[in-house]
This record gives structure tokens, sequence and C-alpha cells, in this order.
């Protein structure tokens, strides 16, 4: 029989319960869910019980939890802008008004990029880091739909008879969560697998060789390594090269020089191009979490020299919803070197990919269903992949 909170709210026993199907052949992990709303908890200072994480608890809750759900339907839990101002991309599907029911505050503790940080300083001081994620999205979607993550196609919402019509999803409140134009319709789970089999696919995530994507299929390849050249013929050699020299997505660089990053994305078949490509790096000094966002691709030959990138002017319709389709590139690749590199200083780096701006489905309610939403909603979008994280850590 499944394992429910009716079984017990304590992860531990959840973790107990997969422990005895593992021990009988079994194979299991947990994936934790939408942390933007988990009070805290969910990278805390102690378990559940009050009792200080020990090696024992670091250990089984790194066997247990391989991978996180970056987005789905009650938004994005990488960042906020309230505790990451300088990220200029952090303003992205916050579902703020999740703050409004069941005391679910926004704490720094709730968000992915505080907690692989909070993870190299448990690795430091326990030897395992219990927060080594790699990503993945999901929809979350309670009419039985995964993956209609459309914006354009959101026709029926996520909630049944609460957002169910354009004028509802304007007004209603899904019930002891969030206003219904907080909502998104969802994310995406991807895996690097050798083929498309069960067994590939497990492997893969167990690998951490996944990404996610905030809805478009776009695709993402990072490895971290030395010698790799500055162009590629083709993109086989790209990856045949990554693995040669380097390690994927959700491993650890085991280098003694400071890591070179073999980054590849492309489009959406049917989407818009992609604006850049950014690593972010995070670390402990003096026993406080640091993170820095890096600008290291972009399209049209627009990095400058100190990191900036020169704005792209391609605004969309909002009269019609139409999206610039001329600006940007459908497929960008770089080789990037960290410029800050300590042998000494644990950190991880992950990727994250830029689409160019395109409508909200918000937008598309408001033209085809004739509904207006509140001024503050917002009504275009700015959809992005993120890759799992590459370690490097300190032996």
């Amino acid at each position: 029989m499944p394992f429910s909170s009716n079984d017990g709210s304590d992860p531990e026993q959840l973790w107990a319960w997969m422990q005895k199907h593992r021990d009988a052949g079994s194979k299991v992990f947990a994936i934790p869910h939408n942390s933007n709303e988990s009070k805290g908890l969910l990278f805390a200072e102690a378990s559940l019980t009050g009792k200080p994480y020990d090696t024992a608890y670091v250990e089984t809750r790194a066997s247990m939890e391989l991978l996180i759900e970056m987005q789905q339907i009650k938004g994005n839990s990488e960042v906020i802008p309230n505790f990451w101002p300088n990220d200029e991309f952090a303003d992205f599907e916050n579902a703020t008004s999740i703050q409004m029911f069941n005391g679910r505050t926004f704490l720094k503790e709730n968000f992915v990029r505080y907690g692989l940080a909070r993870g190299l300083k448990y690795n430091a001081d326990l030897g395992t880091n219990p927060f080594k994620y790699g990503f993945v999205g999901g929809t979350d979607n309670h009419n039985g739909v995964p993956s209609n993550v459309e914006e354009d196609n959101w026709a029926v919402g996520g909630h049944g008879l609460t957002d169910r019509t354009p004028e509802a999803r304007a007004t209603a409140v899904v019930e002891g969560e969030m206003k219904a134009s907080d909502e998104n319709p969802g994310a995406l789970a991807a895996v690097w697998a050798t083929s498309n089999t069960r067994g590939a696919i497990w492997g893969a995530m167990q690998a951490k060789e996944t990404f996610a994507t905030s809805g478009p299929r776009m695709k993402v390849r990072v490895f971290a390594g030395q010698g790799f050249a500055d162009h590629y013929d083709s993109y086989e050699a790209l990856v045949t090269d990554g693995y040669a020299k380097g390690v994927p997505m959700g491993q650890d660089y085991k280098g003694t020089e400071a890591p070179q990053f073999l980054l590849w994305a492309v489009k959406d078949p049917i989407g818009l191009n992609l604006d850049r490509i950014q690593i972010i790096k995070g670390w402990v000094e003096n026993n406080e979490t640091h993170d820095t966002v890096y600008n290291v691709v972009a399209s049209g030959d627009r990095l400058q020299a100190d990191g900036t990138v020169t704005p792209i002017d391609a605004p969309i319709n909002m009269e019609t919803a139409a999206f610039n389709t001329e600006k940007g590139d459908p497929e960008l690749m770089g080789v990037w070197t960290d410029p800050d590199w300590d042998p000494t200083q644990e950190a991880y780096y992950y990727v994250r990919v830029l689409q160019l701006p395109t409508a909200r489905w918000t937008l598309y309610d408001e033209l085809r269903g004739g509904v207006k939403f509140e001024p503050d909603v917002k009504r275009e979008i700015v959809e992005r992949a993120w890759a799992s994280p590459i370690w490097y850590e300190v032996n």
C-alpha cells in the first residue's frame, strides 16, 4: 500500500517506509514538492521533532531525496525578489498570494537556492550534503492532465470547477491555497537517458542528469571539466567531448584547476528563441551563504566584457499576444571558466536558460475571454529552464 499523510506527517516516517521497500528489492526515492510554501520546514535547521541534524539524518535524507521540484502550478521555488533583490530574473511566477492562507509566509528557507548553499555547510560540518538535489519540474494539475503546460492552451485551469473558466480565474481563490491568477500551467521534468526505457530513465534520475523547464520543451546540457573546445561542428561532438573531458549535470567536479563549463541549449521546436544562458554559483564563507549570477552566453553577441548583457528589444504585443520571432537565437553554446574559483571553497553551480518574453495565460484569457485581471497581475512571462547543479567539494 502507498504511504500517505494519514500514515505519518514526518518525512522520517516516509523514509523508514521507503527503506523497508528497498530492503525488499524495490527501487524508490522521494521528490520534495513545492518548497516555496513549506513554511521554512524543507531546509530547516532541525528535523520536525526539533532534533538538530546529525550524521545519520543527513545520510538518510541524501539517499532518499535525489531530486527537487523547481516549479509547479503553485509557483516557482528557485528564488523570490524579497531575498534575492540582485537577481534581475527572480520575479518569476512567485505566487505571492500563497502567503494569504494557512500561515504560509515566504521565508528564505523556502527556496531551493538557499537549500543548495545550506547543504554545502552540512557537507562541511557532517560529511554529507542532505540537499544535493537534481532539478525537475511538475504540473500538480488537479484535473488529471499532466504536461498541459502551454500558456496559450490553459483553457480549463488546474483545479476543477474553481478555475474552469476565464471569468473564474480572474476572480477566484483556490481554497486554502492562493488566488487563481497566481497559478501557472506548471512545469516539466526532463532527463538525459541513454534510451527511452524505464530502466534508463530511472538511471538518469538517480544520476541527477535532469533539468526542469517552466513549460517550453527546450533542451539544456552542461558539463564541467577541462580542455573543452571553443566551438564544435555538431551537437554529437559536443556531447562526446563533454563526457570525455568532464562530468555532466548532477555530478561532482573533482579537478584541481578552475572548472570549465561546457554549455548548450536549444529552443522548443515550436517555441520562441533564447535570450541567454546564466550560471548561478553558491558558496559558504564565514558561516554565511552567498550566491551570484553570471551571464555566460547571450544571443546576438550582446554579452559585454564586464558580464552585463545589452537589453534586447523584443516586446510582446499586448493587443494580440504576438511575440517577436526575429530576435534571439534558436541555439546557444559556450564555454565558461569560473573567474572567482577558490580551491579551498566548496561551491555549487547550476545553469538557467532564459527565453525571450511571451504572453502569459492571463493575457490570453483577457483577449479571448473578455475578462480583466487586476492591474498587478502579470501579462507576460520569461520562460526558462534550470539544469541540475554540478558541485565542487573540498576533499
